[in-house]
């Protein structure tokens, strides 16, 4: 007996495909606080440049294990987002959208901003709460919203 073998990535996917495990050990918060500046903790990978956030161990686009340390932030451009109104997990609504960051890391995060100060391309900066991170609107003076 012929038996078939294990896939554990996405160039083909089999009967008993395995998750691949890429994701870094959370063993941080996936920010630091630097001087009063929030940035997020991300991995570049040392063979092909790529960026990822959360950390990773294997790259997104060799699979190399090659991964190091990074951070990034505080500042970032809004390039879409939605407001939720139903869940099941958490109180609504709420704001999530994705941050494009100057290294090229584009995240999903939760937007607080006041109503009416959000949209496309508007600049937003890290924030954070005790353990969680988010984005708000920099106003045009420079401060967060």
């Amino acid at each position: 007996m012929t038996s078939e073998p294990i896939v554990t990535s996405g160039a083909a996917f089999g009967p008993n495909a395995l998750p691949y495990a890429d994701l870094a050990a959370p063993d941080q918060l996936p920010f630091e606080v630097r001087d009063s500046t929030v940035l997020l903790r991300g991995s570049v990978s040392r063979s092909s440049g790529s960026r990822a956030f959360p950390s990773r161990d294997v790259c997104p686009v060799t699979g190399a294990r090659d991964m190091e340390s990074m951070t990034f932030g505080p500042n970032g451009t809004l390039y879409s987002y939605s407001t939720v109104h139903v869940s099941s997990s958490r109180p609504t609504p709420y704001t999530i959208g994705y941050v494009d960051f100057d290294n090229g890391v584009r995240v999903l995060a939760v937007v607080e901003a006041p109503a009416g100060a959000l949209g496309c391309d508007v600049p937003v900066e890290l924030r954070t709460d005790g353990d969680r991170w988010f984005v708000s609107v920099v106003d045009t003076q420079g401060a967060s919203a």
